[in-house]
């Protein structure tokens, strides 16, 4: 029994002798095999990174997620809610237009009523006096809109009342100078030749949205000219089309403007802002006294504005905060200090509301927007009106919203650049509806909506004050919408404050 158990013992070492050295020979060989170079292995994935980066698997992305669907009634009210704003700015452009083009034909009929009784010489032309041509230009007529008037039938409006007031624009012109110069009208007048600056049609900005392509339309849809709203991307491109049309309608007026010689008023007076405010806003603040007739578009000088509250005393007393009770014992000046805030964009150095941005179609917070500025600006550590502390940043056109809280009452904009236009928004609330005393300042210039009214609009460079614009607005119950547009043309800081104070304090 002996010898049989010190044979098993053996044979088990054995067994295990062999094992180990054939697992020690597989591992000898594994060593010996050339090893992975490493290095190489990191040039190939640098390079595999190069070939296809981040940047373009994020548009991938993006793209993806603008081709996604949207539910046809959600799909609707989004188009709905783009374009409250929207026809609002065009009515009021509208009606503008309509005022000039009645100064229009009144100028002249008046003066083709002086060629055709005017006398003239036995030498001169038969036809000398004919002013046929010129008073069968086609008029707009003058009619309302329906009540489901469209983007597209404003903006179509415009461009025939622009086309109609620069036709006889050209006829006054050619009057005067046959006038004053014994020429014969017809021989002046098709002398002349028409600028080449007018609005595109609406089928034009289409093309541009869509760089020539395509774009689906269905009688079901409620867009303009039935455009086809399936996903986010034919959204995000219908707002694009529609911050066209307010540009193009915005340069038209300017032109049409500058036909009878008017003239921007600068930063003391801003029709709509200090006199009338545009949408529903409160317009008899204290800012001075501004005049604008629409018959003869005369504009009355306003007077120098002298601030009317104590700033040093509104500072000491005032303190932050977005909700309001009357039952609170707090009586005092409230300032908002806590935006959303997005900028900026390129305004060229000069004060062009025509120029519309994407939030004041609407306010996406997921938003990102590849037509901001491009070059260097500030990054702003301190809120100080007339102080500039913070970091050079570069800026690569890519704008997002941004949560801000300034520690004062003045709020300053994410990037300082000389010549740049930015937003905020926020929310109030208030328990029960109530009329607020509502004081605004801005450098340089600047716009504010309340819940989607225009309550004051003023242009031209300018020191900040506390008190650019005091006037009431009715707060209703819930939340309140607050948009900010601050222009910046003068190279120095930029930011607003925004004031509430009990009406009955």
């Amino acid at each position: 029994m002996k010898t049989t158990t010190d044979a098993n013992r053996y044979i088990k070492i054995i067994s295990w002798l062999i094992t180990l050295l054939v697992g020690g020979g597989l591992v000898f060989l594994f060593n010996m095999l050339p090893s992975p170079d490493m290095s190489k292995q990191n040039l190939d994935l640098q390079q595999s990174r190069k070939n296809k980066p981040v940047r373009a698997v994020t548009r991938q992305i993006k793209e993806d997620q603008a081709r996604r669907s949207l539910p046809e009634n959600y799909a609707q009210q989004l188009v709905e809610q783009s374009e409250v704003l929207i026809k609002m700015e065009l009515q009021e452009r509208l009606k503008t237009f309509q005022d000039m083009s009645k100064k229009m034909r009144k100028s002249k009929a008046e003066y083709l009523n002086r060629i055709e009784t005017r006398k003239l010489p036995a030498t001169a032309p038969a036809d000398a006096n004919n002013t046929s041509v010129a008073r069968q230009i086609p008029q707009v007529v003058d009619k309302p809109l329906g009540a489901n008037f469209s983007v597209q039938d404003i903006y179509d409006l415009l461009q025939q009342y622009e086309l109609e007031i620069q036709r006889n624009n050209l006829a006054v012109i050619a009057a005067k100078r046959a006038l004053s110069q014994g020429f014969s009208f017809p021989e002046v007048y098709n002398s002349l030749t028409m600028g080449t600056s007018l609005m595109p049609t609406f089928s034009e900005l289409i093309r541009n949205q869509l760089n020539g392509a395509a774009w689906e339309r269905s009688e079901m849809s409620n867009a303009s000219a039935g455009l086809e709203i399936k996903s986010t991307a034919d959204l995000n491109n219908y707002r694009g089309l529609l911050g066209q049309a307010t540009r193009q309608a915005g340069l038209a007026g300017t032109r049409l403007e500058n036909l009878f010689g008017v003239s921007k008023p600068g930063k003391w007076g801003q029709p709509g802002g200090f006199g009338s405010g545009s949408g529903g806003g409160y317009g008899y603040g204290y800012g001075g006294d501004v005049t604008a007739n629409a018959n003869n578009m005369n504009i009355k000088a306003p007077n120098r504005y002298v601030p009317r509250l104590n700033e040093d005393m509104v500072k000491a007393q005032a303190l932050p905060g977005r909700r309001f009770s009357k039952n609170s014992d707090r009586k005092g000046w409230l300032y908002i200090n806590t935006w959303y805030m997005i900028g900026p964009w390129e305004n060229y150095g000069r004060n062009d509301f025509a120029f519309v941005h994407p939030p004041e179609i609407a306010v996406d917070f997921d938003a990102v927007y590849t037509d901001g500025q491009v070059g260097k600006g500030l990054a702003e550590t301190d809120a100080h009106p007339t102080r500039m502390y913070g970091d050079t940043v570069w800026l690569d056109g890519k704008l997002r919203w941004i949560f801000m809280q300034s520690e004062s009452m003045h709020n300053t904009v994410p990037v300082t650049t000389g010549h740049s236009t930015s937003y905020a928004y926020t929310e109030l609330y208030f328990d029960e509806a109530t009329t607020m005393q509502v004081a605004i300042g801005t450098d340089d210039s600047g716009k504010i909506w309340i819940n989607g009214k225009t309550v004051w609009q003023d242009s031209g460079v300018s020191f900040y004050y506390i008190d650019e614009h005091i006037s009431p607005f009715q707060f209703q119950q819930g939340w309140n919408r607050i948009l900010v547009r601050i222009e910046n043309d003068g190279g120095g800081p930029a930011g607003f404050s925004f004031l509430i104070i009990p009406l009955n304090k």
